[in-house]
């Protein structure tokens, strides 16, 4: 799969290269303080991305991207990124993809997305690169689906903008079938949810193998049961002051099907997602956003119910954005075939200042508190419960 997309993006940069194609950087560079345990990305059962042995100042994400037309109704968009933390490739893909819009010739609208990207989850994540423009960090809900959820497939979306006859109204309906995605669901079952802007890219890991007291995990978009996985879902827009979505999630993983090359199985995953997003007036911004989920793996079922919910508030007012949000989550599981059990109970809080002083320079301050419950901590000597805080300063260059 990698060599194919590979191949791709080689053949859609040479045509790149005689189009007229948007490029764009963005370096962004981190002051940071924490005491949070230590992370999941460094062998541990921590929840934030830093912890006090790699506070400091940090490289948050040097990422390059590529937009580029192919004809007239077709377009490329292909995402890289490092996140300076020896991943297994130094500068990786985290979205590469096709992008179909043929001419209208009314008010309904038709899109084809084929490759690899991002399902239709998050309300936060509005920026090039996935990204939120609230937050450094986005909601537990997002960093999961930035952790382990990659739609490598095809999706197609169908719109019908009321708006344009007169009937305030935007409705769109969204499908999808897609594979390699078969081992979401363990990081959930391990460390639980947790709160960070680090997106696994396409053909890296998150954590180190070999390095920490829990061993870093490959292979995160790899397809073990030669099942085809799909969601589908809808959105709803109202005189662009509220904005509705759902979508059903369903990878259709075989729980029995073993995977050698990770030790470990397909993971069966589904959940719903709800979210809303008011915007009452040019400076407020609300969202709302609740999943709920089962994941489970292994020839005996172990099994895992999961839910989180979060509300964001934010204020814009010329260059100066501030926002906070609040959320609460949870993993409970129901089933084991070793005799133990672990869940996850917890809440975060954060708030950001963010200022821009021209299209290109921006800084933004963040404070994230997260406080939760996890009982395998006992198997690292870590405590079961903790409190664990996190301050971060970013300045961003955007090219």
């Amino acid at each position: 799969m990698g060599r194919l997309l590979t191949l791709l993006a080689l053949g859609v940069l040479s045509t790149a290269a005689r189009a007229q194609a948007d490029l764009d950087l963005t370096l962004d560079v981190r002051a940071v303080a924490s005491d949070g345990l230590p992370s999941y990305l460094d062998g541990g059962l921590g929840k934030l991305r830093f912890d006090p042995d790699h506070d400091g100042l940090r490289l948050g994400q040097l990422r390059l991207a590529l937009r580029t037309p192919v004809t007239d109704t077709l377009g490329f968009t292909a995402e890289a990124t490092t996140w300076g933390d020896h991943d297994k490739q130094s500068l990786d893909l985290i979205e590469a993809v096709f992008d179909w819009r043929p001419l209208p010739g009314s008010a309904w609208r038709t899109e084809v997305r084929a490759g690899a990207f991002y399902a239709p989850v998050s309300l936060e994540n509005r920026m090039r690169g996935w990204r939120s423009p609230y937050t450094l960090s986005p909601s537990a809900i997002n960093t999961w689906v930035g952790e382990e959820l990659r739609t490598i497939g095809v999706e197609y979306n169908l719109d019908w903008l009321g708006a344009l006859e007169g009937h305030g109204i935007d409705v769109g309906l969204t499908a999808a079938a897609f594979g390699w995605n078969d081992p979401a669901g363990i990081i959930l079952a391990l460390r639980g949810w947790s709160v960070h802007d680090r997106q696994t890219t396409l053909f890296g890991r998150v954590g180190q193998p070999g390095e920490g007291k829990v061993d870093g995990r490959t292979l995160f978009y790899d397809d073990i049961d030669d099942r085809i996985g799909v969601y589908g879902g809808g959105s709803v827009k109202w005189r662009g002051l509220l904005e509705l979505r759902a979508l059903r999630y369903d990878n259709r993983g075989d729980p029995e099907k073993e995977a050698p090359a990770i030790d470990d199985y397909a993971w069966d995953t589904r959940f719903d997602s709800f979210g809303a997003r008011f915007t009452p007036t040019a400076h407020w911004t609300i969202i709302a956003q609740a999943m709920r989920g089962i994941t489970e793996v292994g020839e005996v079922r172990s099994k895992w119910y999961f839910h989180s919910r979060f509300l964001l508030a934010s204020w814009q007012t010329g260059p100066h954005r501030l926002s906070v949000r609040t959320e609460s989550f949870s993993t409970r599981q129901v089933a084991t075939a070793y005799g133990s059990y672990n869940d996850d109970d917890g809440s975060a809080f954060t708030a950001a200042y963010g200022y821009e002083f021209s299209t290109r320079w921006s800084v933004m301050a963040e404070g994230l508190w997260i406080r939760g419950r996890l009982p395998l901590r006992r198997a690292l000597a870590e405590p079961v419960f903790a409190s664990e805080r996190q301050l971060q300063l970013a300045v961003r260059l955007d090219l």
